[in-house]
């Protein structure tokens, strides 16, 4: 369902993956912070059993926030949203690499 949390009295509630808050600067803010932590630390466990959870936590203790309200997401579908987003992370690097990869070898063949 659901997580709200308080950070220096502004409010933000993270649900399926994203944080949203009336306060726009608050919600990009963790919502950066949510993707770095995810690259940082290599994101959430595959066997995590409440994500939300896990990244309410450390938003709460990067921002020095405090949690509300914790009401648990679908077990299978909130746990499928970070997968996707890990899954997409690591094709997006795989393309890189392979583009950069072919511009080399494009660069190195036509030096000689």
């Amino acid at each position: 369902m659901g997580i709200l949390a308080r950070f220096d009295g502004r409010k933000a509630f993270l649900r399926r993956g994203a944080w949203v808050s009336a306060d726009h600067e608050l919600e990009e803010r963790l919502n950066l912070a949510t993707e770095t932590w995810s690259r940082e630390t290599g994101g959430l466990s595959l066997s995590d059993s409440d994500p939300e959870r896990t990244v309410a936590d450390a938003m709460t203790a990067r921002f020095g926030g405090r949690i509300l309200i914790h009401q648990r997401g679908d077990p299978l579908g909130s746990p499928r949203v970070y997968f996707d987003r890990r899954q997409m992370r690591l094709y997006r690097t795989l393309l890189r690499a392979e583009r950069l990869a072919a511009e080399r070898l494009t660069a190195g063949s036509g030096a000689g």
